[in-house]
């Protein structure tokens, strides 16, 4: 096979040294890779293993480089190079992750689309992004590449052509990820190369798998994904699996437990890579008892918080999970994770999430008596702000403000307590209440919204709307329903509903207290409150 790029290696150290990055103090690691395209060449020396996994479809890391470099051959062919955009549309398969790499390898940044969105979403995100490509093979108004389109390429075992030649420049941009703001739509997240290669460069080290470290005869990890590439912690998981040996298992189609435990048993999976409420519903399931799912070792689980109770109930579900499940947390406007505990660690600190990782400064923000307030960061994976607005997430200081309450213990444990900012985690997918509020005030009978969080025992919280209807209106819930479907992706639609007869709760400038309305709400047992 062509070998493409004549660079030497990638370099990855545990020294951490600081640097100014963006005008602000940060901590680096000094020996880094300082492009994502870099991670291929790292993976070269685990060749002849099978890295990617799909139903009946299998590809080693020698396969997967060359039908990257197809893909990529394929995409500068169209045109796309560095400082192209290229949108990614679809769900898992290998077809996105082998798209994804072709992208950073001709340079360009990968826009990540939710695959959930509604065709309304979908428009606006790209007219946000304005990419020169989108992979996907919905119907959208630019020029499009479909999966089926890809496969065909990444199936040609016939043709090899090398990797194209890529640059260094670490502040050039990686990947546009869209995530859910409290101002309404999803809102396009800028990721450096930088930022991207920090984040991936703190779980290896948190992992002990660094590629310089790992002798040829590490086994590597088998991990199942069934949370989406789209996401933060999909593209980790890719990341570390390639550069570390490990091979790749994907869903084939959409969530489903029976088929959770079938691939646990027949790919000896080690790590599940998973959110609380795809744990619960694979314990519940009545093929569980029956399936051997002694290999796994790890299910570190992100998304949403942990409930204890699960916790202990993996414990002594899944017997090769000694240490219990591990925690990680992050933020996608801070470029990834932020702090991470085994479980062991945190099992026994109701609400710890971990300590810091090595390149990361947390701090608490004008905590109270009890040593709560905003949690912040600093880190060289933070983000340069938001597509419209390139001024950065961070201050004058570099710091970033999460949006979570928490406290930092004498012994560096951070504790998450709870949320300044209003969104809603329904089964790992965040929420914001603004958007929601917004499709449902454009009826035109709806005088008033507040949309809250309520809690639900399996997917973790669940969309409630409160609503005012304009006098004489007598449009029903259903009708609600309906008319936000065409504009909101179908995990954020109101599950539950309360007709107010009464204007809703609000400060004094008149906005409107959901924070009230939520606890009101619950305190009447978080059910539907529409009388007919």
């Amino acid at each position: 096979m062509p070998e493409g790029p004549a660079t030497v290696l990638p370099a990855w150290g545990r020294t951490v040294e600081k640097a100014t990055v963006n005008g602000h103090p940060v901590l680096v690691y000094s020996e880094r890779p300082r492009s994502v395209a870099d991670f291929l060449l790292s993976a070269r020396r685990w060749r002849g293993r099978e890295l990617l996994v799909q139903g009946d479809r299998r590809l080693t890391v020698e396969q997967h480089e060359a039908a990257v470099a197809r893909v990529a051959r394929c995409l500068a062919e169209r045109g796309i190079g560095p400082g192209s955009r290229v949108a990614l549309l679809g769900f898992n398969s290998i077809e996105w992750v082998v798209s994804f790499w072709a992208v950073q390898a001709v340079g360009a940044a990968a826009v990540l689309g939710n695959a959930w969105w509604s065709d309304g979403e979908a428009a606006g995100a790209l007219e946000q992004a304005r990419p020169d490509l989108v992979v996907t093979s919905r119907s959208v108004s630019w020029p499009t590449l479909t999966f089926e389109d890809l496969r065909t390429l990444v199936d040609d075992t016939g043709t090899d052509v090398p990797l194209p030649e890529w640059s260094e420049d670490e502040d050039a941009l990686a990947i546009i990820m869209f995530t859910s703001g409290t101002t309404g739509a999803p809102k396009g997240v800028l990721m450096s190369r930088r930022s991207v290669v920090a984040n991936i460069h703190n779980l290896l080290v948190l992992t002990g798998r660094l590629p310089s470290e790992l002798p040829d005869e590490h086994p590597g990890t088998v991990s199942l994904l069934s949370v989406p590439m789209f996401h933060l912690a999909g593209i980790q998981v890719c990341c570390t699996t390639l550069l570390s040996g490990g091979r790749l298992v994907f869903l084939e189609g959409k969530f489903d437990p029976a088929q959770v435990l079938r691939l646990i048993e027949s790919e000896r999976v080690r790590s599940w890579g998973s959110i609380p409420t795809m744990v619960s519903r694979v314990l519940d399931h009545p093929d569980f008892a029956e399936t051997d799912t002694s290999s796994l070792t790890s299910i570190p689980m992100g998304g949403a918080a942990v409930p204890s109770e699960l916790r202990e109930r993996i414990a002594a579900s899944f017997p090769g999970v000694k240490s219990r499940a591990s925690s990680l947390y992050g933020l996608t406007e801070a470029g990834g994770v932020l702090a991470a505990g085994s479980g062991k660690d945190v099992s026994g600190r109701p609400g710890c999430v971990g300590r810091a990782l090595p390149v990361v400064e947390l701090r608490i923000l004008n905590p109270d008596a009890e040593g709560v307030g905003e949690i912040q960061a600093r880190t060289p994976t933070a983000t340069g702000g938001y597509l419209g607005d390139p001024a950065g997430v961070a201050d004058e200081d570099g710091w970033i403000a999460t949006g979570d309450l928490g406290r930092i213990d004498e012994d560096g444990w951070l504790y998450v307590t709870g949320r300044v900012k209003d969104i809603i985690i329904r089964g790992g997918e965040n929420i914001a209440s603004a958007h929601v509020e917004h499709a449902l005030m454009s009826h035109p009978d709806v005088q008033e919204a507040a949309v809250v969080a309520l809690p639900h025992p399996d997917l973790g919280e669940e969309v409630g709307a409160a609503v005012v209807l304009r006098p004489g209106a007598s449009t029903t819930r259903e009708d609600l329903l309906e008319h936000v479907s065409g504009v909101l992706a179908s995990f954020e639609r109101p599950s539950k509903w309360w007709r107010w007869d009464s204007p809703l709760p609000t400060n004094a400038t008149g906005k409107v207290l959901r924070r009230e309305v939520q606890d009101l709400w619950r305190a009447r047992g978080a059910e539907d409150i529409w009388p007919s």
